[in-house]
């Protein structure tokens, strides 16, 4: 049996199936099996969690941070779960062999199995080194500029979306949110400003010294389709507003980590395409991670 932490591949399958049927939602059994049998010892290795979304029927996704360097697309594609073919593979490739000791995390969707690779590049590196990496599209280091006229010059994470043919680059901003710095990294995409409960959500609930902020590029043409801002770690039992879907996703979905890690993303795209994420801990001592990767969080808690 397993400990409290540790990885169960058995007690996992379990619980998908709890969270599926609490969010109303499919999954596949099937396609679960072979990815806990395709990166097992990742999943024993690393911290793992869930995601989902406030949107009706939006997909339960589970994701591993693994802490040792590991060739995820490589292994992905030799098992079917990725088309070696794919404008997404390639570019997540070159990006994860620009630095040594890069690592690559892996997002699943509970129907459809591998959907998204992220790479942690080991620290904060600068947006320049990220655009001219061979093989980044000039569609995106086209948004040279105007990222650095926003201070979004210091990259944590980068990713692809094989759903989605998209790129994400993940910020660490420099200065906490107000409304006016808001408005300006919204404008990236086109949205427009929040609601003064959201806007004060926002505000109160990421870290004061600079949040996490993500950009999502179509990898085809350049064009910002969204952005992101991170609340990582909410304090114990203090939550911003969410639907009555996320409400049950944090109060039932089970987690079995040492310290509990929730956290929610708004995501901003034009024309009022706004929604909001939610991310909880599952195992593997998700919280020692992030304080080893230093994560900009709400509530650090404890230091080792």
């Amino acid at each position: 049996m397993a400990a409290a932490g540790d990885f169960s591949p058995s007690r996992f399958l379990k619980d998908i199936e709890a969270t599926t049927d609490l969010l109303g939602i499919d999954h596949s059994p099937p396609m679960t099996r072979r990815v806990l049998d395709t990166y097992e010892e990742s999943f024993h290795r690393g911290a793992v969690l869930w995601r989902t979304n406030d949107k009706p029927g939006g997909a339960l996704n589970y994701r591993f941070y693994d802490r040792v360097p590991v060739d995820t697309v490589r292994i992905g594609v030799r098992a079917g779960l990725l088309r070696p073919d794919s404008p997404s593979v390639g570019l997540i490739s070159a990006w994860s062999s620009r630095y040594e000791g890069s690592t690559e995390l892996c997002d699943f969707d509970a129907v459809h199995g591998l959907v998204k690779t992220w790479v942690y590049l080991g620290g904060i590196r600068p947006l320049d080194e990220i655009l001219d990496v061979p093989g980044v599209p000039d569609a995106i280091r086209r948004h040279r500029g105007r990222l650095h006229e926003l201070g979004l010059t210091s990259v944590r994470h980068v990713a692809v979306d094989y759903q989605h043919d998209t790129a994400n680059l993940y910020f660490r901003t420099r200065e906490g949110l107000g409304p006016k710095v808001a408005e300006r990294l919204l404008a990236l995409s086109r949205a427009g400003v929040p609601d003064e409960t959201t806007l004060q959500d926002m505000v109160a609930f990421t870290a004061p010294d600079g949040h996490t902020f993500s950009v999502t590029l179509r990898i085809s043409t350049g064009a910002i389709e969204r952005v992101g801002i991170y609340a990582l770690r909410l304090p114990a039992g203090r939550f911003p507003r969410v639907n009555d879907r996320l409400a049950a996703f944090f109060r039932g979905t089970p987690s079995h980590d040492e310290e509990e890690m929730n956290a929610i993303a708004w995501s901003f795209g034009a024309g009022g395409g706004s929604y909001v994420k939610a991310e909880r801990s599952y195992c593997g001592r998700l919280v020692a991670l992030m304080r080893e990767w230093n994560s900009p969080m709400t509530d650090p808690g404890r230091r080792p």
